[in-house]
């Protein structure tokens, strides 16, 4: 079943069923996914479709899958912070992961500080990015360009890959200093 019931203000949720499709997401989703340029995330495009549709790259997708499988094997809600900016905010955020009956499992995610960005950047998150070079964190949104790893700030300043006038493509993955933080956080060996 699907359905957008829920409430959520300032937060977002979703609810996978055991096969992990998305069957709930909170009313305001769809104007976030907007926010965020991200028209492909609209609620009518993802209720009832797999999370796998829309987790990109090799190391957010295995840390996904760990996160869920941890939930749903010790019946614990698991917990951690990230980032979650929009073009024109960055937005500190908590992540919880609840457990519920039949392999269901509910994501939400909780602003904890939002900040104006000094001018808007849009980024595009793509499954097979046509520049590899180019990556970011979906944790923390630091981007890695040939090897080394920098805040926006930086990576504006120090390298040419960024296009401030249009979308730039990046590819998803997390860096080892998230994969640490998430490691103590959650006691999980990823």
């Amino acid at each position: 079943m699907v359905s957008r019931q829920g409430s959520c203000r300032i937060n977002l949720d979703y609810l996978l069923d055991g096969n992990d499709r998305v069957t709930r997401v909170c009313p305001q989703w769809s104007e976030v996914a907007r926010q965020r340029m991200a028209l492909r995330l609209d609620d009518e495009m993802v209720l009832g479709r797999s999370l796998w549709d829309f987790v990109h790259g090799g190391a957010t997708q295995r840390l996904y899958d760990a996160l869920i499988h941890h939930t749903r094997k010790t019946g614990r809600r698991t917990a951690f912070n990230y980032r979650g900016d929009s073009p024109g905010a960055i937005r500190y955020m908590r992540m919880v992961i609840v457990p519920g009956q039949g392999g269901v499992v509910r994501f939400r995610s909780e602003l904890l500080h939002e900040q104006s960005r000094p001018r808007e950047v849009y980024f595009t998150h793509a499954a097979y990015p046509c520049r590899p070079d180019l990556m970011q964190c979906g944790l923390c949104h630091r981007l890695e360009h040939h090897g080394r790893w920098y805040t926006l700030p930086e990576a504006l300043k120090f390298t040419d890959a960024i296009d401030e006038l249009m979308p730039t493509e990046v590819g998803d993955t997390v860096c080892d200093q998230c994969i640490t933080k998430l490691e103590l956080a959650t006691g999980l060996r990823l």
